[in-house]
């Protein structure tokens, strides 16, 4: 039963992927810039700790922070564990600028993974998550000099750029573990500015689609220090390698009206250009630190550098804005009791804090970024190796000054995380 429940679960969540991918995480303006905004690789047992998983990682949750501790208690005796994980990311966000409040809502697919150990020492994996997204819709009207009419301009940004990742992770030495990602990143961004005269029926729409593609690549590296019975010291690192995305601009000019049951074109579209574009993917780099007990105590601590400086994209905006990036990471995770049979012992409780200084320079103002996180991971059952996992994050990104914006959120990040004992050779006696 709890199997059939599983690969219900499964197919129900790949039929709903084709709507839940498409959507954004709420209206932001920091996502019209360049390729969009680039999403946090953590799963929802990752997002409690503040985003921390360079140096830990256990086998109830899939880790994509670092390749390299996706080998990590996949194989545990002679049973080996393989792994699904489904995950949605939601935020809600209250917009201020100026006397100006806004609020919206948002919410997207953000991972589909599967991982199998090949052999006790090497596990595989293979996920597709959104690597970028666009979500916004802005409105402002213009009056005419010496006329009553206004003219109001609507801009609309969506879309994003998707990312297929194949991963191998190896446990090569006694507490030292070593992985490496391929990534094919590929997607569409529409952008539309739509432009009418009050009291009119007519729309004017300029539309440009960016569609770009390339490969990728991460490595990682992770050693585990015994330090006595109880603790181990963990240090890892992981570094994304900088790459270029290439691809095709078409801008289209079109006039539409209104026909009751909405637009259409009282002008075919024209097509106005169409160009060969790049986009850089910046390089980033990701150092961590932790105390672990296993399956009782995590206590972590990371920094993060991304070079935005220097990488071409296709926006000329995001040329003058994107500037490098830096991020702090702290958290913490504790299982009351792993070897209980009481329920809620076998519930991980996790805490969690992240600064980030992130890559929008606008109006020479740094836009920063922090957030409090918390969460729990509760088994589907007791005894049963499979968790949800609920993460919940407040938090607070720019500034209501200087003609900026500030969002102030509330992120909630669920997980599936389904373990299966699978391929194991029967035993004779």
């Amino acid at each position: 039963m709890l199997l059939k429940f599983r690969y219900l679960l499964l197919l129900t969540f790949i039929s709903f992927t084709q709507f839940a991918w498409s959507q954004g995480q709420g209206n932001s303006p920091y996502n019209t810039i360049g390729i969009g905004e680039i999403t946090e690789e953590s799963v929802a047992a990752q997002d409690m700790m503040g985003g921390t998983g360079v140096s830990f990682s256990n086998s109830f949750y899939i880790n994509h922070i670092n390749p390299a501790m996706l080998v990590k208690n996949r194989t545990i005796g002679l049973n080996k564990y393989v792994a699904f994980n489904i995950g949605l990311k939601g935020a809600y966000k209250v917009l201020n600028q100026g006397n100006k409040v806004q609020d919206d809502f948002g919410m997207n697919m953000s991972n589909l993974t599967m991982v199998f150990p090949v052999k006790p020492k090497w596990a595989m994996g293979i996920s597709m998550r959104p690597f970028s997204m666009a979500d916004n819709i802005s409105k402002v009207k213009k009056d005419f000099v010496g006329s009553n009419e206004t003219n109001e301009v609507e801009y609309r940004n969506a879309g994003g750029i998707s990312r297929v990742a194949f991963t191998n992770s190896f446990l090569l030495y006694k507490g030292l573990y070593w992985g490496i990602e391929g990534q094919y990143n590929f997607g569409n961004i529409q952008r539309d500015t739509t432009s009418t005269i009050s009291g009119s029926s007519e729309y004017f729409r300029n539309s440009g689609r960016y569609s770009l593609k390339g490969a990728s690549a991460k490595t990682g590296l992770t050693y585990q220090l015994k330090l006595n019975k109880k603790w181990n010291l963990n240090i890892g690192g992981v570094y994304q390698i900088g790459t270029a995305l290439k691809g095709e601009a078409l801008k289209v000019f079109s006039v539409l009206g209104e026909a009751g049951n909405g637009p259409v074109y009282i002008q075919s579209p024209d097509t106005l250009s169409l160009t060969n574009i790049t986009s850089q993917i910046p390089s980033k780099y990701k150092i961590g630190v932790s105390l672990e007990s296993n399956y009782h105590w995590v206590f972590a601590a990371e920094y993060g550098y991304t070079k935005w400086s220097g990488n071409k994209q296709f926006d000329p905006t995001a040329n003058k804005i994107l500037v490098d990036a830096k991020e702090l990471n702290f958290g913490m995770e504790w299982l009351p009791n792993a070897s209980s049979s009481k329920y809620f012992n076998q519930v991980f409780y996790r805490l969690g804090y992240k600064y980030i200084d992130t890559p929008y320079m606008i109006n020479n103002t740094k836009i920063k970024d922090q957030s409090f996180s918390l969460g729990l991971s509760v088994p589907m059952g007791f005894g049963n190796p499979s968790y949800i996992d609920i993460a919940l994050s407040l938090g607070r990104r720019g500034v209501n000054t200087n003609s900026l914006i500030q969002e102030n959120y509330t992120k909630v990040s669920v997980n599936f995380s389904l373990l299966s004992s699978w391929f194991n050779k029967p035993r004779i006696d």
